[in-house]
C-alpha cells in the first residue's frame, strides 16, 4: 500500500516539475513573426490586400457604397476571428492551409489550393455579411450607424497601438538581468542620456532624409528642422513629468537596466509616429511609400499585439490565441484596422487619406508617451514583489500534505531533480537583451 502512494507522490512531484518547466512563454517572437510569413497561409494575406483596396475604393464612391464596404470589412474581419478559433479542429486547420503543391504544375496547384484555403473564412464571412444585410434592409438607421460605428474604431486601433507595443515590447525587455535587486547608486543622469541621445539621433536621420540632406530651399528645412526641435522638447518635458518615477526604478540595477531599454526603444517608436505625422500634414507624401509604410506599423502592431495575447492565453492553458492560429487572428484585426481608415476617409468628405493617418500617428504616439511611466511603475513593482518563479526557486523545502507516509530520502530527491530542472530550463531560456551591458555607461554618465 505504501508503494503505491509512494508511487503517487512520484508522479505528483513529476507533475509538479513538468508545469515549472512550461510555464515560460510558450513560443518565441521570432516563431510567430515567421508564422505569419508561412508560404502555407500566404494567399490570405494576399486576400487581405485585394480585398482591402477593392472596398477600400468602393467606399469613397457614395454614402451608399460606404455602407457595403463597412459590411464587407465586419464581415471578413469577424469571419476571420470566427476561422482563428476554429483552427483548433484539425478538419479546419488543414482545410484554411496550402499544402502538398504538385511540383510538375505548381502555380496552378497554389492556385486551386489556395481558393480551397480561402473556403472556410469567405463562407463565414458571408453568413455574417448576410445578417448585416438584414438588419439594413429592416431598419435604414444602421445604413449610418454601421459605417459611423466602424470610423469610431480608428481611433481605438491607434490607442490599441500603443497599448500593443507596451505590452509586447515590455515583455520582450524584461530579461533575467532587469530583476536584479542590488541597489544602484546611481542617478537617472545615465539613463537620460541615452534616450535623449537616441531620439536625437533618430530625429536628425529622419529629418536630414525627407529635407534631401537640408540642401534644399530654406523653407524646406525650417519644416525639418522645427521636427527635430519638437521632438527633442517632448522628451525633455517627458523626462520632467516622470523624473520621481524613474529616480525609483532606477534605484535597483535591475530597474535601471530596463528603464534603459524601455525609454529608449519606446521613445524612438514615438518619434517615428511623430515624423509620420509632421510628414503627412506639412508635405504632400507619395501615396506608394504611404501605403508600405502604414503596412510596416500594421505588420509590427498585430505582431506584437498577437504575441503577447497569444502568449498569455497559452500560459494559462487556453486555445485561443496560440502560434497556430496567430495569422487569422492578425487578418481579423488587420480588416478592422483597413476598414476604420475607410470609413473615416470617407466620412471626413475630402478623402484625404494623409490627414486620417496623420491622426492615427498622433494618438499613438500620445498613447505610448502617457503610458510609459506606468509601464516604468509595473517593473519596479514586480522586482519588489517576487514572481511565481522566484519564488519556487527560492524556496528551501517542498511541502506536500499526504495521508500517508512519505520517505524523506525519496522527497527529497524528487524536489532536487525538480529544482535542478527548471534551473536547466531558466538557463537555456535566458536568451535576450541581457548580454546588452549598458550599466558601467549609466554610472560614469551619474
Amino acid at each position: 500500500m505504501n508503494e503505491v502512494n509512494s508511487g503517487g507522490e512520484d508522479s505528483a512531484m513529476d507533475g509538479i516539475a513538468d508545469e515549472e518547466i512550461v510555464e515560460g512563454p510558450p513560443f518565441g517572437l521570432g516563431e510567430l513573426m515567421a508564422t505569419l510569413v508561412d508560404l502555407k497561409t500566404l494567399p490570405h494575406v494576399i486576400l487581405l490586400l485585394i480585398l482591402s483596396t477593392i472596398l477600400y475604393s468602393f467606399a469613397q464612391f457614395s454614402d451608399t457604397s460606404a455602407t457595403y464596404s463597412a459590411i464587407g470589412f465586419l464581415s471578413l474581419s469577424i469571419g476571420y476571428a470566427a476561422t482563428a478559433a476554429s483552427t483548433r479542429w484539425d478538419f479546419i486547420y488543414r482545410l484554411v492551409r496550402v499544402d502538398g503543391l504538385a511540383s510538375e504544375s505548381w502555380l496552378k496547384s497554389l492556385i486551386l489550393r489556395s481558393l480551397r484555403a480561402w473556403i472556410v473564412p469567405l463562407i463565414m464571412s458571408s453568413i455574417i455579411a448576410f445578417g448585416f444585410f438584414q438588419l439594413t434592409n429592416s431598419d435604414d438607421n444602421w445604413n449610418h450607424w454601421l459605417p459611423l460605428g466602424l470610423a469610431s474604431l480608428f481611433l481605438l486601433w491607434s490607442i490599441g497601438q500603443g497599448t500593443s507595443f507596451r505590452s509586447g515590447t515590455a515583455s520582450w525587455l524584461a530579461g533575467k538581468k532587469t530583476m536584479d535587486t542590488d541597489a544602484r547608486s546611481g542617478g537617472i543622469n545615465g539613463i537620460v542620456f541615452w534616450q535623449l541621445f537616441a531620439v536625437t539621433a533618430v530625429a536628425i536621420l529622419i529629418g536630414f532624409g525627407f529635407s534631401s540632406g537640408f540642401e534644399g530651399e530654406l523653407s524646406e528645412n525650417l519644416k525639418w528642422i522645427g521636427f527635430i526641435a519638437l521632438s527633442i522638447g517632448i522628451q525633455i518635458g517627458l523626462i520632467f513629468w516622470i523624473k520621481d518615477t524613474l529616480a525609483d526604478v532606477v534605484s535597483t540595477r535591475g530597474g535601471a537596466r530596463f528603464a534603459t531599454r524601455w525609454s529608449v526603444l519606446s521613445q524612438i517608436f514615438v518619434t517615428w509616429h511623430i515624423a509620420s505625422a509632421w510628414r503627412r500634414l506639412i508635405d504632400e507624401p507619395s501615396p506608394f511609400a504611404m501605403i508600405i509604410e502604414e503596412l510596416i506599423l500594421m505588420v509590427i502592431t498585430v505582431l506584437l499585439a498577437i504575441w503577447s495575447l497569444a502568449s498569455r492565453n497559452v500560459s494559462r492553458g487556453g486555445k485561443l490565441f496560440t502560434s497556430n492560429n496567430a495569422l487569422f487572428w492578425g487578418l481579423a484585426f488587420g480588416f478592422g484596422y483597413a476598414g476604420s481608415i475607410a470609413m473615416i476617409t470617407s466620412l471626413s468628405g475630402d478623402g484625404n487619406l494623409a490627414k486620417t493617418m496623420a491622426i492615427g500617428h498622433i494618438v499613438t504616439a500620445i498613447t505610448i508617451l502617457v503610458v510609459h511611466p506606468f509601464v516604468l511603475k509595473k517593473h519596479a513593482k514586480n522586482i519588489i514583489i517576487p514572481t511565481e518563479d522566484e519564488k519556487v526557486l527560492h524556496t528551501p523545502k517542498l511541502e506536500i500534505t499526504t495521508t500517508e507516509e512519505v520517505t524523506p530520502l525519496e522527497e527529497t530527491s524528487e524536489q532536487q531533480i525538480a529544482e535542478d530542472e527548471v534551473e536547466e530550463v531558466e538557463v537555456k531560456d535566458d536568451i535576450d537583451l541581457d548580454d546588452i551591458d549598458l550599466d558601467e555607461e549609466i554610472e560614469l554618465l551619474d
